[in-house]
């Protein structure tokens, strides 16, 4: 069990294995206080969450939040073998949110399944948790969140350097950045910049981290966060303020995003 200063401080795991699961397995739970992680290295299993249906095969990578209901199980005739770990703490919610913006739970990682560094991270800690010494909480903690980020980077492919991105995206960010208030569509965009909406959503999440629409969401979410942290204003004016006239859609897009309303969001910042 981790520590109480684990749970205060860091990532901490609460359980964590790798193990082959023979037809019938399969698990159904939800109302756990837990994130859990399952990187498929042989045989088939599927995935029902949140109202949709993965089927998963070696080199998928499930993330999911155990709050929620969640069945799996296995599909093939052989074993389906899989790491999985479950853990909690620190800013855990945050990178769930992250991974899961594009709308899904799951995605393929590239190569071999057991010289993936997500594998390699997962054998690092199963490690750790057999031998544990003083520094275990601290090591746990630090690969932890090694392992998110390098969820993140795989599922987005944010392996490239800086000079690397186009001239274009460069400016595009720029563009939506003093733009955000506005009304943008990815019809504008491409009326702009004379490429194909498709191309430029695919180039700038690549880049970016975001599709360009979901980059100016997350903007307008983020100055409404600012007023309804720092001014007065009525939570019409604030939806106004950030470029969207429809009060009730407003209120359900940041409840989208934050997982709470506007009004709960400045009911916890006082």
């Amino acid at each position: 069990m981790p520590s109480n200063t684990a749970k205060k401080l860091f990532f901490y795991i609460q359980e964590i294995g790798q193990f082959k699961a023979n037809k019938p397995y399969f698990t159904e739970r939800e109302h756990l206080k837990s994130f859990l992680i399952k990187f498929t290295l042989s045989g088939e299993g599927s995935l029902r969450y949140a109202n949709d249906v993965y089927q998963l095969k070696a080199g998928d990578v499930f993330f999911i939040d155990c709050n929620n209901h969640q069945y799996y199980q296995t599909e093939s005739d052989e074993p389906w073998e899989m790491d999985w770990v479950h853990f909690y703490g620190s800013t855990s919610a945050n990178f769930y949110i992250e991974f899961i913006r594009t709308g899904t739970h799951v995605f393929h990682t590239s190569g071999p399944p057991e010289k993936n560094r997500i594998h390699l991270i997962m054998e690092h800690l199963q490690r750790l948790q057999q031998n544990k010494n003083s520094k275990t909480d601290f090591e746990t903690s630090i690969l932890l969140h090694e392992l998110l980020n390098e969820l993140i980077q795989q599922k987005f492919q944010l392996d490239f350097d800086e000079a690397e991105i186009p001239p274009y995206i460069a400016g595009l960010k720029v563009f939506l950045d003093a733009n955000y208030k506005q009304k943008i569509t990815l019809e504008n965009l491409e009326k702009i910049y004379h490429i194909n909406r498709y191309q430029l959503t695919k180039e700038f999440s690549r880049y970016i981290g975001h599709s360009p629409i979901d980059y100016v969401i997350t903007k307008k979410i983020s100055l409404a966060k600012d007023m309804l942290h720092y001014s007065g204003l009525t939570v019409q004016e604030i939806s106004l303020a950030t470029g969207i006239d429809n009060t009730a859609y407003f209120s359900r897009l940041f409840k989208k995003k934050t997982g709470i309303s506007p009004a709960q969001y400045r009911k916890t910042m006082r």
